[in-house]
């Protein structure tokens, strides 16, 4: 039975950023799954009064080294951040129902927030990384604003809040769950038991 990764991140976020490279390659080595489950996670686990774990290694001391460690560009203070990541959510879930590839439309998302200086709660802005990496971005704006994915959008904050997602990036299998990118290596094992 194939394993599944259930990913839930803000498309605005560092620690998604610097995890979701690693995050794919893991799970094409275990021949996992990973479902994508892109939300605002600061925002609901506001508006849910949510308690959201302290993260003191949250600075742009410990985002620059793991940039380095993972060979990524990122500016340490972004021109558009903190930003409203609920349309670029859409987009990523508007994606999955082209059958498009979600995993480049996040990393566009992410990239384009912490290397590139775009603002992702602009359409314009969004549109253009879409094109930038030849996917049809006018139309992902178009199709993200549509009914069918706005409830797709807040099935995925029910989820997140009875999962106590509560930490961009989670990620879970089964009940397991792993606040943070820093926990990549523990999920490791788990995909390697399961696998076995």
């Amino acid at each position: 039975m194939t394993t599944i990764i259930d990913y839930y991140f803000s498309p605005a976020s560092g620690y998604a950023y610097l995890g979701h490279e690693t995050l794919m390659r893991l799970a094409r080595e275990s021949g996992a799954t990973v479902r994508f489950r892109p939300a605002d996670i600061d925002r609901i686990c506001r508006e849910a009064l949510l308690d959201q774990p302290p993260r003191p290694e949250d600075s742009v001391e410990d985002r620059r080294r793991w940039a380095r460690l993972r060979g990524l560009h990122m500016a340490p203070m972004p021109m558009h951040h903190p930003v409203d990541s609920r349309l670029a959510a859409r987009v990523i879930i508007a994606a999955g129902d082209l059958g498009l590839d979600q995993s480049e439309v996040a990393l566009a998302c992410m990239r384009g927030t912490w290397a590139e200086g775009r603002n992702i709660a602009d359409p314009g802005d969004l549109a253009e990384a879409m094109h930038q990496i030849d996917l049809p971005g006018c139309r992902l704006m178009a199709l993200a604003e549509r009914n069918e994915i706005r409830d797709k959008a807040d099935d995925i904050t029910l989820e997140i809040v009875q999962r106590e997602a509560v930490v961009s990036p989670t990620y879970m299998i089964g009940s397991e769950r792993f606040l943070g990118q820093d926990r990549l290596p523990a999920m490791a094992e788990t995909l390697h038991r399961n696998a076995a």
